[in-house]
């Protein structure tokens, strides 16, 4: 037996691919310069500060991203989520003005990965969790295709056209580019807030959850 399938992406699901596009297609214009960037601009930066700032930004986003996760679980309601959503993602856009203004020594470049660490550790699981509770069913892996080319095409787009603005208009313009774009992806967030709070009313997710709470509590 095969199942009709609908062709229509919901709203908030949507609303999500185009938000991610922004906010992981933007860091691609860095992937190009951002090693010789910290070595070519950063006081005492070398190859080595390179590989300790991507060890820092992916240890701190490990470790936190499970309290989160945790956290979420736990709290009825996707308002929470939604929460940690924005603001993870707004201290994620901010990060490349740290850079900006203040990046100069190698301690400051790793105390902005530990920034940006945090920041990603609140957007992962509450995005992935917001997602899959609003994936359409029997479009399961379409949507989740439509997010991963979204993003992956994002990316290598913008990896090419981060080094050859690099080459005409410096590092600078990279980074403030970097954080208005991300910034644009964070603000179309705001467009399923609505969303979110009817959801917390109306989704069966919830009736489930509290029937197993009130097991688990007896």
């Amino acid at each position: 037996m095969v199942l009709k399938r609908k062709s229509a992406v919901n709203r908030i699901v949507l609303t999500m691919i185009y938000s991610d596009f922004l906010i992981i297609s933007a860091p691609g214009l860095l992937a190009p310069i951002y090693a010789i960037f910290l070595t070519g601009q950063i006081s005492g930066g070398t190859i080595s500060t390179v590989g300790f700032a991507t060890t820092i930004f992916w240890v701190v986003k490990s470790i936190l991203q499970i309290p989160v996760a945790r956290y979420v679980d736990r709290t009825r309601g996707e308002r929470d989520d939604y929460a940690f959503l924005v603001a993870g993602s707004a201290l994620a856009s901010a990060t490349p003005l740290l850079y900006y203004f203040f990046a100069k020594e190698v301690w400051q470049v790793f105390l902005f990965e530990a920034v940006n660490g945090a920041a990603y550790a609140m957007m992962v699981p509450t995005y992935l969790a917001i997602f899959t509770r609003h994936i359409d069913k029997f479009q399961e892996g379409m949507e989740w295709t439509l997010h991963s080319n979204a993003v992956g095409i994002g990316f290598a787009l913008a990896a090419s056209i981060g080094g050859l603005m690099a080459e005409r208009y410096g590092f600078n313009v990279i980074f403030v580019m970097v954080s208005a774009i991300m910034f644009l992806g964070t603000v179309m967030l705001l467009a399923i807030r609505r969303d979110i709070t009817e959801s917390d009313r109306n989704n069966s997710h919830w009736r489930e959850w509290d029937a197993r709470r009130a097991k688990t509590d007896r």
